[in-house]
This record gives structure tokens, C-alpha cells and sequence, in this order.
């Protein structure tokens, strides 16, 4: 199967001008054409979020190569795993605005991507592979940069839209359109020298059970947004955010059987944050600041509850001394504190890292091209850490503005333990160390008015690896484990407009070497076919995910089978005056699968979405 998909994809050739003016800042934390970005970099702009009307966050991403995040396709409360090269949730790092987010009380610390709203959401860039040198712990397989909306391009704009949508199972009847509604309501508003906007996003569930059952577990979710930025002349610039975000969830019992029970779950995240920046001819100078304060609690057999602030702060300092060098430094701090308490016990933990980093840019005429970073990370707990990367990469250009580009990176990467791994009364152990990976990464791009073509091959290894080790009487500790583990994958992606026609598709294959990948497949592929007519957008997705193991309810493991999943939609760009509509059918043939064994899966569903501006 893998082989066939890769064929077809490589012999996929088409048009598309716009892939060749595309600008990316991820990888380099300095805005730069695609064509001088020496990593594998995905960008998925408001355009392509507009078209996936109807799709969690958790969905979408699922469509690019070497990202598979399970229970996309299971109840909306259901905790997702960042399987992202092989990797997992602690080694993924988020920023939204350019603020690094997580939740400190979390097991793996990691930022639960169930709380953003996809609505508000301008722009998503991911890098993938090993970036600690430019954003610390965490960036071993990828870094998720989120945008919110915060353009304002006109004096006033208000922004309208209502979803409804059924919420079926695998052979379930048709279900009400009210099973899922989502209203979102946008202001933006452009004063003399400030833009302001703001947001409220509003999203109800209740059509599924969380597992294999027939008691219906209702989400609700609620997320506030206010965004301030100046755009007055001079070289002062400053932009400021406060973004809340709540998860409430009922959910059922997993132990010592599936059951449907009256659990549920209520997450609350708020971040504030300050941006100011100063440029004077090649030099620009920006502090990030930021605090964020979460708490979740549980309601169920254990009722627990827990409590996380974090303050961040960033300088950095950005010099382009010419054409062909750039230089970036900096300096970042961290203070993290967090709690829990049940009822028998109350815990409080606190630790702080201070962290110092540089890069350089260098390009030089004829295409060779090199970005060297570095990174020194002092952490209160476990001692200083250093990374770093080594990115050359060399481009060949055309007159026609096409090019070919050959790249490579040798990273090294690290994923510092949570607090509660260090600190926990039943399980924790201060004498950890941190994680350390390693990734090599070959890649080609070829890109022109026609066409591009990106092949990726990599290697990661994870030494000191963090697992749980049990002992006597029901007891446990986190420990560094012996052993070097190796992951290894290649990456296939073809994107192409041709006149009306705008198709994409990818194939990934990941593994893992002398060991067993529990819920990860080694095959995915994605192909998504759109046709643009005068007064309509038509639009078809294949994705395909490969058979992988799973823990059964004896903690065996357990063969789970392959599927395949279609959608189809529809969207009037038209609809009545300002109004836009779109119409979808999620796993259009209602095909049986599995993500997790236990839980229930999404079977056809319809989404109906409408959207005004005024």
C-alpha cells in the first residue's frame, strides 16, 4: 500500500503561482520566503481553515504529512495524543502569538489543543523536527505556531456565524442537525492608531457517548478573546491579547470496564500577554510577556482537582547586517508553579528556567545557504542543558522564479520533566534528567508555477527517555530509562493549482525501530481534490490511516485495523449578499473503524455552517 500511494503522489504535476510567494517564519523565527527556509514547513493559512468548515482543529492538522493526532475522530471530550514523527504530546510545543502555552499541571505539561477554537485561528505554521536551539523544551518532533485574527482591514467589521451538525456513530440513524452548534461572533474595529477585535466562540455537543454505550455525554466549550495592536507610524509597535478559554466535558468510566457513567471533566485556561517592539534601520528589538494561569478539575470515582500559572518572558534581538547574513539572539525566562489536591492530599510545586539562545542566517548568491543556533538552558531543578542545530541547505533558481533546494539538519533537541514527574509525593523523582533527542533530516523541494514537490527523510534518537516503572505494592516512580530508542520515517507531499483545480496529498511512513508502536501507523495518506466554479466550491478528502497496536482491556496488545475515511463538501462564496454557506459529509460511506479500542468512533455526519459579515 505505501509504495503505490508514493507513486501516485510523485507522478502528481500541476500549476500553482502562489505556492512560489509563499512566506514562512517558524523555522527561523525570521520572516523569509519558503524558498530560503531550510526546513519541512507547513502553512495552512485562513483560506484553507475557511474551507474546512465543520472540522475540529485536531482534524485539520491531520490532513498534512507526518501529523497524526488521535481521537480527532472520537467524542469531542476524548484527551488526544500528539503522534507527530513518532513522537508524543510532550514532544510537541505550542506557541499562540508568539507566547509559549502549556498546562504546568499536566502529567506531560503539554498545551491541550481541545481548548482553542479553530474559528479563531488565522494562521497555523508547524515545524517539524528538532528546534530547541530557537524555542526550548519540548521542539524535539514539532513546534505549532498559532496566529489568532487580529487584521483588521476595515473601520468596522462584524462577523456572524452559526454551525449545526449530527453527531452519529458508526450504523446510526441520522441524527438532529442540533446534536452540534457553534455560534461565533467577530468585531473588529480600526480607531486612529489602535486596531482592536474581539471574539466569542460557542460550541455545544451532546449526540455521542464518550465510549462504546448509549448514555449521550454532552461537551461544552467557550472561548473569549480580546486582541489590541497599533499601527501608528515610527519605529515603536506594540500588540496586546487576552484570550479564556473553558472545556467542560462529561465523560464515562474506562476501569475495570467501558461503562457509561456520569463523570465529567471542566478545564479553564486564561493568558494575558504584552508584545512591544522597537525597530531602527537593520535592528529590531521585541519583549513577550505573558502569564497564564489553568485549573481542571474531575468529577468522578477520584475527584481531583488542579491548578497551574506560568509567567514568560522573551527579549529578542533581530540585526540583518546584509543580504546575506542575519543574526538573531536572546533571552528567555520561565517561572512555573502548580498544585493538586484530592482528598487525602494537597501538593504544591515551583521551579524556573532561564534560558540564553543565538542563530545566524547565512545566504550567500549562488544558493548555499546555512543556519546555525545554539541554545543554553539553565533549569533550577536539573542543571543547564545545551542544543543546537546545524541546517545547511543550497537553492537553484530559474529566471521564472522556480527553484530546486536541496536541505539537511542535524538537531539535537531536549524535553525537560514536568513538575509532577519531579515532584509528585506517590510517583515523582528529582533526580531526573532530561529527555535528549537527536533528529537527522535530508530533504528536496521542487517547486514552480506548476507544481511542488517536497520529500523528507528522517531519523530521530531519544536517549534518557522518562518512563513509569512499577513496583511492589501498587507503587511506582518515573525513571530515565537505558537506551538509545531510533524513529525513522520519510515524507511525501505534492501541492497543485491548475486553473479551477487546487489538489493536494501526502503519504508518511513512520517507525519505530526493535520495538512495538502502540497506536501509531506506520502508513498515512491524505488526498484532497477542491474545484472552484463561478458560484460554488466542491471539495473531496480520502485519508487513509494504516493498522497499528493497542492495549485491549487485559493490557494485551491488540492488532488494530486499517481504514479509510471520505469527505465531501460543498460552499456558495455568495450565498445571499455578504453571506457565505457550506454544506458537509464527513466519512461519507459511514465506514467502521477504530482508534482506540473501547471508545466510540465518528460514523457520516452532516455539517451545515453559515457565515455573514457586516
Amino acid at each position: 500500500m505505501r509504495y503505490l500511494i508514493a507513486v501516485l503522489l510523485c507522478m502528481s504535476i500541476a500549476h500553482a503561482q502562489e505556492l512560489l510567494d509563499e512566506v514562512v517564519v517558524s523555522d527561523s523565527r525570521i520572516s523569509k520566503p519558503r524558498k530560503n527556509s531550510g526546513k519541512s514547513v507547513v502553512r495552512i493559512t485562513a483560506k484553507e481553515i475557511n474551507q474546512h468548515k465543520g472540522l475540529s482543529l485536531a482534524q485539520l492538522l491531520n490532513q498534512y504529512a507526518g501529523i497524526y493526532i488521535l481521537g480527532a475522530q472520537q467524542h469531542p471530550g476524548q484527551n488526544l495524543s500528539y503522534f507527530i514523527r513518532g513522537g508524543n504530546n510532550r514532544q510537541v510545543l505550542v506557541r499562540i502569538d508568539g507566547v509559549v502555552v502549556g498546562d504546568p499541571s499536566l502529567i506531560e505539561s503539554e498545551f491541550d489543543l481541545r481548548l482553542i477554537a479553530i474559528d479563531q485561528i488565522e494562521t497555523i505554521e508547524i515545524v517539524k523536527g528538532a528546534s530547541s536551539s530557537l524555542y526550548g523544551s519540548g521542539a524535539a518532533t514539532a513546534v505549532i505556531n498559532i496566529t489568532t485574527k487580529k487584521e483588521v482591514d476595515q473601520k468596522t467589521k462584524l462577523s456572524l456565524s452559526q454551525e449545526w451538525g449530527t453527531q452519529n456513530t458508526q450504523d446510526q440513524k441520522a441524527g438532529r442537525l442540533s446534536e452540534v452548534q457553534k455560534q461565533v461572533v467577530q468585531l473588529q474595529q480600526k480607531t486612529g492608531k489602535v486596531d482592536l477585535s474581539a471574539s466569542i466562540h460557542r460550541l455545544i455537543s451532546d449526540g455521542m457517548s464518550s465510549v462504546i454505550g448509549t448514555e449521550a455525554d454532552p461537551v461544552k466549550k467557550e472561548n473569549i478573546q480580546f486582541n489590541a495592536s497599533s499601527h501608528y507610524a515610527g519605529s515603536w509597535a506594540w500588540t496586546a491579547f487576552l484570550h479564556r478559554d473553558t472545556f467542560d466535558a462529561n465523560y464515562d468510566s474506562t476501569y475495570p470496564s467501558f461503562a457509561d457513567a456520569d463523570y465529567s471533566f471542566l478545564s479553564k485556561q486564561q493568558r494575558v500577554g504584552f508584545v512591544p517592539s522597537y525597530s531602527h534601520g537593520k535592528s529590531n528589538v521585541q519583549l513577550q510577556t505573558s502569564w497564564l494561569d489553568a485549573t481542571r478539575s474531575y468529577a468522578d470515582a477520584y475527584p481531583i482537582t488542579y491548578a497551574a500559572a506560568q509567567f514568560t518572558t522573551e527579549l529578542t534581538w533581530r540585526y540583518r547586517t546584509s543580504d546575506r547574513l542575519t543574526l538573531l539572539s536572546g533571552m528567555f525566562y520561565q517561572d512555573t508553579r502548580s498544585e493538586f489536591k484530592d482528598s487525602n492530599l494537597a501538593e504544591n510545586y515551583t521551579h524556573d528556567n532561564l534560558a540564553f539562545f543565538a542563530s545566524a542566517n547565512w545566504q550567500h548568491p549562488k544558493g548555499y545557504s546555512v543556519q546555525l543556533s545554539a541554545r543554553q538552558t539553565a533549569h533550577s531543578e536539573f542543571g543547564s542543558h545545551q542544543t543546537f542545530t546545524i541546517n545547511p541547505f543550497y537553492v537553484r533558481s530559474s529566471s521564472s522564479g522556480a527553484y530546486h533546494k536541496f536541505f539537511a539538519s542535524w538537531a539535537t533537541s531536549f524535553i525537560a520533566p514536568s513538575q509532577y514527574k519531579l515532584f509528585s509525593a506517590w510517583y515523582g523523582n528529582t533526580d531526573l534528567k532530561p529527555e535528549e533527542n537527536q533528529t537527522l533530516e535530508l530533504g528536496f523541494e521542487q517547486v514552480s508555477d506548476q507544481h511542488r514537490i517536497t520529500v523528507v527523510g528522517f531519523q530521530r534518537e531519544e536517549d534518557n527517555f522518562i518512563d513509569f516503572i512499577p513496583l511492589p505494592n501498587f507503587g511506582g516512580q518515573y525513571q530515565n530509562r537505558l537506551g538509545v530508542t531510533k524513529v525513522r520515517g520519510v515524507e511525501v507531499e505534492v501541492n497543485w493549482q491548475r486553473a479551477k483545480w487546487d489538489i493536494n496529498a501526502h503519504y508518511t511512513f513512520t517507525e519505530k525501530l526493535n520495538q512495538t508502536s502502540l497506536r501509531i501507523p506506520k502508513d498515512t495518506a491524505n488526498l484532497g481534490i477542491r474545484y472552484s466554479a463561478t458560484n460554488a466550491h466542491w471539495g473531496l478528502h480520502w485519508r487513509y490511516i494504516g493498522s497499528r497496536f493497542d492495549l485491549n482491556q487485559s493490557f494485551n496488545q491488540e492488532k488494530v485495523s486499517a481504514y479509510q475515511l471520505i469527505d465531501a463538501r460543498v460552499s456558495f462564496p455568495d450565498f445571499i449578499k455578504k453571506t457565505t454557506a457550506s454544506f458537509s459529509v464527513t466519512n461519507l460511506f459511514d465506514a467502521k473503524y477504530t482508534e482506540i479500542i473501547g471508545y466510540t468512533t465518528l460514523g457520516r455526519n452532516i455539517s451545515i455552517s453559515l457565515n455573514c459579515t457586516l
